[in-house]
């Protein structure tokens, strides 16, 4: 066999090993770069779920410290209880910034549907229910009713003094759906629909005690 025989022969082959090499090594490389994405989104997702636990902990630590602080018979006069009352509130309101910050997170960063804005825009209201009340002096609760100046009418003060409190039970369940959320992957939301999901979340229809009567109808809906 001559020469250009050989070479007629042996180019095409050629190419197509060259090829083959170069689609390989490029496939791989998408594969390993979507991978270690997919990882590193994982990673940050548990961590935003980690925080969120933290900081839902954290709001029962300061709950209970406030009973304590509120009917604690040791305190050796009032200006001794109001200055633990406000370095509670302090914690509370540093608490809240957190959850703020994990809201923004939720927004940002995933494709919400409409019933999830309004999950996670509820649980941001009911977890403000903690500095509200510790501000206020009074027992951790919610107003059901208000009067027409915007007070509370004492009689619809329901007081989250025990387990089965029906406001106290929604708050429970909001932390459960919203801590699921966080804990599964997320979907990265175009500019429109994160800025559309912010709005949604922080709208002021959620202020208490509204956030009650959607966060039931919501989650009435997701155990159909």
């Amino acid at each position: 066999m001559d020469f250009d025989a050989v070479v007629s022969e042996s180019v095409p082959a050629l190419v197509v090993a060259v090829v083959s090499i170069v689609l390989g090594g490029a496939l791989g490389g998408w594969i390993t770069s979507r991978w270690e994405l997919a990882k590193k989104r994982r990673e940050t997702d548990l961590a935003a779920a980690e925080a969120f636990f933290a900081v839902h902990g954290e709001f029962y630590g300061i709950w209970q410290e406030w009973k304590g602080v509120r009917h604690w018979p040791g305190f050796p006069d009032e200006v001794e209880r109001e200055r633990h009352r406000w370095e509670l509130f302090a914690r509370s309101a540093a608490a809240q910034s957190r959850v703020e910050a994990l809201v923004t997170k939720l927004a940002t960063e995933r494709t919400l549907t409409d019933d999830e804005r309004t999950l996670i825009g509820c649980y941001r209201q009911a977890y403000r229910t903690l500095s509200k009340c510790i501000e206020t002096g009074i027992s951790l609760g919610v107003p059901l009713q208000r009067r027409p100046d915007g007070r509370v009418l004492d009689s619809s003060y329901e007081v989250w003094d025990r387990s089965g409190a029906p406001t106290y039970v929604t708050f429970k369940e909001l932390a459960t759906a919203v801590g699921a959320l966080l804990a599964r992957p997320g979907v990265t939301p175009s500019k429109e629909h994160a800025m559309k999901s912010m709005r949604a979340i922080t709208a002021n229809r959620y202020e208490r005690p509204h956030w009650v009567v959607q966060a039931r109808e919501v989650l009435g809906r997701a155990t159909r």
